[in-house]
């Protein structure tokens, strides 16, 4: 009776057992050990499940009651509506740039796992650890692969930061890039419709820059709260300044007009604590009609100069935005700040009303100046000038004699004067100098 119950068993065939993939976590079903389905992850990484693992995974057991489950990691943190807060705030961010270290990206896969990001693990670099290269090609495509596989883990954490981080859409790489990037692609908002900005990569010291406009940051702050930005770009990448960043106060009630901003440029309202007078340009275009009267095309003043850190634009929005309506006024008053902190985001509305006079005088509520500090820049700049000043005082003559040397061949003077414990990506006129004593 045993041999027949053994040879039944035999005839029904082989029974599927449950697996699981230490990786990716997913369990499957196979007849024997594989790869993962899901991840390809190897026949090492998978693990065999028991029948009372794998019951437990679908049994209403597994799952705790609600009352039992661990409360969310936001739960002890005040909600903030950032679409309230746009509303509420006088002052509004129009334009936004700031760049980034391409490789500063691997914070947001440590970060991720608090913030309720998914983002991808950073390659293994141990299995290659492995592997000795016989020659010099293998070492070259060995060096490649390595290259290959952390930039593709780097553009794929760019992806999820855009798109889960920021909230924006993208569209394919365009083949030309700005701002000295070898290319850069558009940023949509989530629907793909509107056209909020673009982001620069490849090149200048392996950066990435981010240049979102008026559209785009009204997108990005009605969605996300101005400290949520703060964090991701302070905290995380580790951005202390904004290549630019743009605040604007919309007046409608015709008082902070054109020739209201031009009498307070007359009696030093642009004026700040340290520095000369700003330069001011008259930016009215119009023709007289039949009447004798002016009709504008172009309303505006602009105080400062582009190049400079703080540049003014009080303008006619409503002439901009060929709005005809007849009693209603839109005048925009707009500052573009370069270089400055990055913790501007956190009170928009203190910086703005810290920068003059002009500018304290718009709110129509009572607001806190917050002033701008760029001391640390200043006092970064101060120690590179003064370590330069010694520099010269001591080997100046000696720089001068190589330069004469070397026949004006900076490298081979930088590279004779350089330490040996410094990674370079050229060959030590030193080094080469104590082989040709030997």
């Amino acid at each position: 009776m045993a041999i027949e119950i053994k040879k039944a068993s035999l005839a029904s065939g082989p029974v599927a057992k449950h697996y699981a993939c230490t990786s990716c976590g997913s369990v499957y079903q196979s007849f024997l050990s594989c790869v993962c389905p899901s991840c390809h992850s190897g026949v090492v990484r998978q693990r065999p499940l028991t029948p009372e693992e794998a019951h437990e995974r679908v049994s209403y057991t597994h799952f705790k009651k609600p009352i039992e489950r661990s409360s969310s990691p936001f739960s002890n943190v005040p909600d903030i509506n950032a679409q309230e807060e746009y509303q509420q705030s006088q002052v509004i961010i129009d334009a936004l740039s700031f760049s980034f270290k391409i490789k500063d990206l691997q914070h947001c896969s440590k970060s991720g796992k608090y913030s309720g990001f998914r983002f991808p693990e950073a390659p293994s670099m141990s299995e290659m650890n492995n592997f000795v290269a016989r020659t010099e090609n293998e070492a070259d495509e060995l060096a490649e692969f390595r290259k290959r596989l952390v930039t593709n883990y780097l553009e794929e954490v760019l992806r999820v930061f855009i798109k889960r981080v920021l909230g924006f859409s993208f569209g394919p790489l365009r083949g030309k890039g700005f701002q000295f990037y070898e290319d850069s692609f558009a940023l949509f908002d989530d629907s793909g419709n509107d056209y909020c900005g673009q982001v620069g990569i490849g090149g200048n010291n392996e950066t990435v820059h981010f240049q979102i406009s008026g559209t785009g940051c009204k997108h990005l702050f009605t969605n996300r709260s101005r400290a949520f930005v703060h964090h991701w770009l302070a905290d995380v990448l580790g951005i202390s300044l904004l290549a630019r960043c743009d605040l604007a106060f919309d007046d409608f009630d015709n008082l902070h007009t054109c020739e209201a901003s031009e009498r307070a440029y007359y009696f030093g309202g642009f004026n700040r604590n340290h520095g000369k007078c700003p330069k001011f340009k008259n930016g009215d275009e119009f023709s007289i009609n039949s009447d004798g009267e002016k009709v504008f095309t172009m309303e505006a003043r602009f105080i400062g100069s582009r190049q400079s850190l703080v540049y003014w634009r009080i303008y006619n929005k409503k002439l901009e935005q060929k709005i005809t309506k007849d009693g209603f006024y839109w005048y925009r008053s707009e500052v573009e700040l370069k270089k400055v902190s990055v913790d501007i985001l956190l009170d928009i509305e203190g910086h703005f009303v810290g920068l003059n006079e002009y500018a304290a005088s718009l709110p129509s509520k009572t607001i806190e100046p917050n002033l701008i500090k760029l001391t640390a820049k200043k006092r970064v700049a101060c120690d590179v000038l003064h370590a330069c000043f010694w520099a010269k005082r001591q080997y100046g003559r000696l720089v001068n004699s190589l330069l004469t040397l070397y026949k004006n061949d900076f490298e081979k003077v930088v590279t004779s004067l350089i330490r040996d414990d410094t990674n370079i990506g050229f060959t030590s006129m030193h080094q080469k100098l104590i082989n040709e004593l030997g």
